[in-house]
């Protein structure tokens, strides 16, 4: 019988043949930079194997096709760069670089991590919760840092490139990207890129009591809030941490209700409760937006909203609210169902006019005014959050507002957080430490107070939050 037949090794020997470099070889001696290794490397990949590049995507056991070939062409052109002596160490960075996200591996998979911002292909930076640093790394060219930004993006089922220079897109669950490249930004800065972590974890209770998020008293009310038929939006910047608010308000939530979550990805992780067999023990159902650039194709969170309330949910999640899904959410928030959502809002107060903005999106003919009344009716509960300078993440303000008239929003502070001062570090250059108080601010109105008791609240819970003198069944003049 003949030799052993090994088709990788085929493949090999022809596309060297095709190359031409099969007589071409540097001396062994002749160290060339990481960059040059890259470029070498790439062209020779990009001309005769993007079909298995692209592969990688799809295809797990692709990687280990792609490094044998990355190990075979490095021999053929006798690259050696220097501070990579074993050749495992090259052929794996030369992998990340051109199938992965080079040094940025490293940093999406710390746990520490919390977002990551490319201010150009050689400016990296780095946020944790103690703050934010540069990296000191940076990509071999801008056209790498451009490749892997494209690449990036792709991961979520979106296209980057020069008709379509700015998007926002995923590369996994919980970590989402965004992006501008050129021309939107010049050729030799590569691409601007940030990419934020959603942690994979629901922060239990004692932790958020722990971290001084807030007060048992705010937890409790807000959990009474969802659970009995009012809705609630947690308003706030990039990295307040509203997410993670969602996905503890979630897990509070009692196994008979049927939640539906929108997001553009999952980052509403671990909210699913299972028994020791897999088993769902509580009703949860996820759907994620589809965007593609057919809008016939597209997908967006406005119409699996309104698809949702056909699965006879309890509890509705559009996780971030920011366009024209608020004029369905606020519907369903009049119609008998719960709606917690986040929003982008500078204040607590600031969130209805915030939402109005978005239902204005929708196209409706209704007034202003109206329209305001309508979304205070839809969410009588605001809960503001916010990142101050120490990286501490507090809820600021929970409000709730009454009706809108003579062109102001008539609403009562329930809880705030007061700053007090602040502590700074040795060098006096640092703030690290904020200084305040969680304080209680008023009482519910009797009319909110009654609207949770008849979905079923605990009377002795609701009067915790009620005005003094409160009773079940009678309604005072706030009623």
């Amino acid at each position: 019988m003949g030799e052993d037949f090994d088709v990788r090794q085929l493949i090999y020997e022809q596309t060297a043949k095709k190359l031409g470099s099969g007589g071409e070889k540097n001396s062994g001696e002749n160290y060339k930079s990481y960059g040059e290794a890259l470029a070498i490397i790439r062209d020779i990949m990009n001309i005769s194997h993007t079909s298995e590049l692209s592969a990688i995507l799809e295809d797990p056991n692709a990687a280990d096709y792609i490094k044998f070939l990355i190990a075979r062409y490095v021999r053929e052109h006798e690259i050696n760069v220097e501070g990579m002596e074993s050749l495992s160490t090259l052929v794996n960075a030369l992998y990340d670089s051109m199938a992965g996200f080079d040094f940025l591996t490293e940093y999406i998979y710390r746990d520490d991590v919390e977002e990551i911002n490319g201010n150009a292909w050689d400016d990296i930076e780095i946020v944790t919760s103690a703050g934010w640093e540069k990296t000191g790394r940076r990509f071999a060219s801008p056209r790498q840092c451009l490749d892997i930004v494209k690449k990036m993006m792709q991961l979520g089922g979106v296209i980057i490139d020069g008709q379509r220079p700015t998007a926002d897109s995923y590369i996994t669950r919980g970590i989402r990207v965004s992006a501008i490249i050129p021309p939107c930004v010049d050729d030799d800065c590569g691409a601007v890129f940030s990419i934020r972590k959603q942690k994979n974890v629901v922060f239990a209770r004692e932790q958020l009591l722990a971290l001084g998020t807030a007060t048992r008293d705010e937890l409790d009310f807000l959990e009474l809030c969802l659970n009995h038929g009012v809705s609630v939006g947690l308003a706030g910047a990039t990295g307040s941490g509203k997410t993670a608010d969602i996905a503890y308000l979630l897990s509070r939530v009692p196994a008979d209700k049927r939640i539906f979550t929108i997001e553009d990805t999952r980052e509403l992780n671990n909210i699913i409760r299972k028994d020791g067999q897999g088993l769902a023990l509580n009703r949860v159902i996820h759907a994620k937006t589809k965007p593609s650039d057919n809008p016939k194709l597209a997908i967006d969170a406005e119409t699996l909203l309104k698809r949702s309330l056909r699965f006879h949910p309890d509890i509705l999640v559009p996780a971030e609210m920011r366009g024209a899904e608020a004029m369905t959410a606020q519907e369903a928030g009049r119609t008998g169902h719960t709606v917690l959502a986040t929003l982008h809002a500078s204040t607590a107060l600031a969130a209805y006019t915030r939402i109005l903005t978005m239902c204005m999106m929708s196209g409706t003919k209704l007034s202003e005014d109206l329209m305001l009344r309508l979304i205070i009716e839809a969410f009588p509960i605001i809960a503001f959050k916010v990142q101050l300078p120490d990286g501490s993440r507090k809820f600021m303000r929970i409000i709730e507002a009454d009706d809108y008239r003579d062109g102001r929003i008539a609403s009562r502070t329930i809880f705030s957080y007061v700053v007090k001062g602040r502590q700074m570090d040795g060098s006096n250059s640092r703030i690290e430490r904020m200084i305040g108080e969680h304080c209680r601010a008023g009482a519910i109105s009797d009319g909110l107070a009654e609207r949770l008791l008849a979905h079923g609240a605990d009377a002795g819970e609701i009067r915790r939050f009620a005005r003094d003198g409160w009773e079940a069944g009678r309604l005072g003049a706030e009623g």
